[in-house]
């Protein structure tokens, strides 16, 4: 940042900044990476570029953000300009625009809005199916409906998706960053629990957290799966008494 501004190099400190808030959203910094994005935000208006695919990349980084916030409304709003953006640029079959629709299907879903979520996760899916080296975001789409089918009690359905999901995981291990691989362990977690198995379920949410907390520490999601891990042992412990 202080070469950026040395330099005066616009551009080069509104890539800097969208990193900044990622690194902070991923440590659950959300009011750090929020300044972040506004700033790049900021930074895009005055140089004239609104519109661009800049522009569009930092408002689905700043929406993700809120949506990890849990300001979904805001979220929302986010993602719904950065979509007319791209779509705009011509870019509506872009993986981009498949990894906004998945983003737009989690807040959905957060809202207790399932139809709409999974509406939009058929989307996302459609797209990455017709784009190349789009694994990750496949992986990630198929996470987020095993998690959808999750919360309208189809488990079967969730473990075929996500052991879909496991199996890119496995073939590109490169891919099991940024928290995506834990998810898949952690939804697998839930359905065991759901269905009574809460020996695995606590198992798989200890391999879960442990692998959120050599990448970013113990943040939110952290945290989360550690409140899961505290009823399964609550369960199993209730077994033991008994």
């Amino acid at each position: 940042m202080e070469e950026a501004r040395k330099l005066d190099d616009t551009k080069a400190l509104i890539a800097i900044y969208n990193e900044a808030g990622g690194l902070c959203r991923d440590f659950s910094k959300y009011e750090d990476a929020e300044n972040y994005y506004t700033e790049a935000l900021s930074l895009i208006i005055h140089i004239g570029a609104a519109g661009s695919e800049s522009h569009g990349t930092t408002l689905i980084n700043y929406g993700t953000c809120l949506a990890n916030w849990q300001k979904y409304e805001e979220a929302i709003e986010m993602f719904s300009e950065a979509a007319s953006i791209l779509a705009g640029l011509g870019m509506g079959t872009d993986y981009r625009m498949a990894a906004l629709y998945n983003n737009m299907s989690w807040v959905l879903q957060e809202q207790g809005k399932l139809e709409d979520a999974s509406e939009y996760l058929n989307r996302a899916l459609f797209l990455l199916n017709a784009v190349p080296d789009s694994e990750g975001e496949q992986a990630a789409s198929l996470t987020n409906l095993a998690n959808l089918y999750w919360e309208q009690g189809l488990l079967d359905e969730a473990k075929v998706t996500l052991l879909k999901a496991l199996d890119i995981y496995k073939e590109q291990v490169h891919l099991r960053r940024e928290g995506r691989y834990a998810a898949v362990i952690a939804t697998l977690a839930n359905i065991f629990f759901s269905e009574g198995d809460y020996e695995r379920a606590a198992t798989l949410c200890k391999e879960a957290m442990n692998e959120i907390e050599a990448e970013f520490g113990q943040n939110d999601a952290y945290k989360v799966i550690e409140a899961n891990l505290q009823e399964c042992e609550n369960k199993l412990a209730d077994a033991e008494a008994k």
